[in-house]
C-alpha cells in the first residue's frame, strides 16, 4: 500500500500528501545527513588547527631564536650566543617547553650569535641538530666564517664587538637542497639558500610564514629600533646571491618573515625596503 495519497485543497487542486510516518523517516534521514556533514566539518577544522603550529619569537641578547610548537613536537630555530643560555632556558620554560622537550634544533646559519649554544642545547635535550650542508664545517669548527661587512657600522662591529668562536658541534642532519619538515612535526620545509653564508637555511611553513635568519635585518642596531622595518644585513658572504634569495622567497606566497634580528616584517615592507615589484602580481 502506498503511503502517498492525494488530497483536495480548498481550491480543489490536487496536492500530494505525505503520510506522517514517511515524513518522520525523511526527517531522521535528513538529520543523520546533517550530523554527518557537521562532524566532517569539525574534523576538517580540527585537522586545520592541528596543521598550524605556533611560532614564538624569543628575543635574546643580540639575536632572536624561535620556538615552533606543534601538538607532538617542539622545534627550536637558532640558539643565540654563549651568553644567552639562562635567557633561552627561561624563555623555553615560560612557553611550557623545557629544554628536555625539544625534539629538533634547526640553525639558520653557523654564526656565533645563532649557533653559539647549539652544542649545549643538543647535549641537554638530545634533540636532532639540523644545519645547512654549506655551514656544517663552520658549526663543527665552532667559528664564524670570514665576515664580509656591507656598511661602516658592520666594519666597526667586526673589529670591536664580535667574538667569532663558540663550542663546535656535529650536525645530525645536513640539508643540501630541501628537507621536508612534516616528519619533524611541522607542515613546511627547510631550504638551503646560500648567500648570507654558504649554508644558510630558511624555514618556510605551508601557511605563508617563514623564518629566514639573516637574509635581511629588522630595524637599526640589530633590531633594537624600528624592528618591523627590514633592510640589508650587516654581513653578507655573497650579497648579490642573497638579494636573489629575497626575490625567490617573494615569488612564493609568504606573507610574514621572521628575522634573526628584529622583525617580524611583512611582505609589503620587504618589497618596499628592497624596491621590488611584487612577483606574485605579474
Amino acid at each position: 500500500m502506498s503511503l502517498t495519497i492525494t488530497r483536495k485543497s480548498n481550491a480543489g487542486v490536487g496536492l500530494p500528501y505525505i503520510h506522517p510516518l514517511r515524513r518522520s523517516k525523511s526527517f531522521f534521514k535528513y538529520l543523520a545527513l546533517a550530523s554527518a556533514f557537521s562532524l566532517a566539518n569539525c574534523a576538517l577544522a580540527s585537522d586545520s588547527n592541528h596543521a598550524k603550529p605556533e611560532i614564538k619569537q624569543i628575543r635574546l641578547g643580540t639575536s632572536n631564536a624561535f620556538l615552533i610548537k606543534s601538538d607532538s613536537k617542539n622545534i627550536l630555530i637558532d640558539t643565540g650566543e654563549k651568553s644567552d643560555l639562562a635567557a633561552l632556558l627561561a624563555a623555553l620554560a615560560t612557553e611550557g617547553v623545557p629544554v628536555e622537550k625539544l625534539t629538533s634544533v634547526i640553525l639558520t646559519h653557523g654564526h656565533h650569535d645563532h649557533a653559539g649554544l647549539a652544542a649545549e642545547i643538543k647535549r641537554r635535550s638530545g634533540a636532532q641538530l639540523i644545519v645547512g650542508a654549506g655551514d656544517a664545517g663552520m658549526t663543527h669548527a665552532g667559528h664564524d666564517d670570514e665576515l664580509k661587512p656591507t656598511n661602516l657600522m658592520a666594519r666597526i662591529l667586526k673589529r670591536f664587538a664580535i667574538d667569532p668562536a663558540y663550542e663546535g658541534v656535529v650536525a645530525d642532519v645536513q640539508v643540501d637542497t630541501t628537507l621536508d619538515l612534516n616528519p619533524f612535526g611541522v607542515p613546511g620545509r627547510a631550504v638551503q639558500m646560500p648567500g648570507h653564508t654558504a649554508g644558510s637555511l630558511v624555514v618556510v611553513l605551508d601557511d605563508g610564514r617563514a623564518v629566514v635568519g639573516d637574509i635581511m635585518l629588522g630595524g637599526w642596531l640589530g633590531g633594537a629600533m624600528f624592528a618591523d622595518s627590514p633592510g640589508e644585513h650587516y654581513f653578507q658572504a655573497d650579497q648579490a646571491r642573497n638579494h636573489d634569495n629575497i626575490v625567490a622567497l617573494l615569488k612564493q606566497t609568504i606573507h610574514t618573515f621572521y628575522l634573526g634580528h628584529g622583525g617580524p616584517v611583512t611582505r609589503a615592507a620587504v618589497l618596499k625596503a628592497f624596491d621590488l615589484a611584487d612577483p606574485q602580481q605579474k
